[in-house]
């Protein structure tokens, strides 16, 4: 298992900024959806076009234990305890259960990122 590897503190790793792969765009299409994890805990979601650079929200990161991401104070669709998939040094994927107003399961969101070294690239 990849994360296997991960030893000590995955803080560290997880700083700085990730591309979201589009699952049903092609690889140049505009926006491109950034998540940038800062050493403060925040998380900042943006979209960037060919013109400009769009913040979409803020909100709070910090893992539960070994391999459980818990996102807060952010998108209502991405908040919860996220279980990392793929932690290699460029490519994180990340899956969280969605349940319905019932408590019951009702499916799951995977999104998966490479890390970028420059958002203008």
């Amino acid at each position: 298992m990849a994360l296997a590897s991960c030893s000590g503190s995955q803080d560290g790793k997880l700083i700085g900024t990730w591309e979201l792969t589009p699952m049903d765009a092609l690889p140049e299409e505009f926006p491109k959806i950034y998540w940038e994890f800062t050493s403060d805990n925040d998380i900042l979601r943006y979209e960037v076009t060919d013109l400009e650079q769009n913040l979409l929200s803020v909100g709070r990161w910090g893992f539960s234990k070994r391999n459980r991401l818990n996102i807060s104070k952010f998108d209502q669709d991405f908040n919860g305890e996220w279980e990392i998939v793929t932690f290699k040094q460029d490519v994180l994927r990340m899956v969280l259960k969605v349940f319905n107003e019932n408590d019951q399961p009702a499916g799951q969101v995977l999104v998966e990122f490479t890390r970028v070294n420059n958002v203008n690239s």
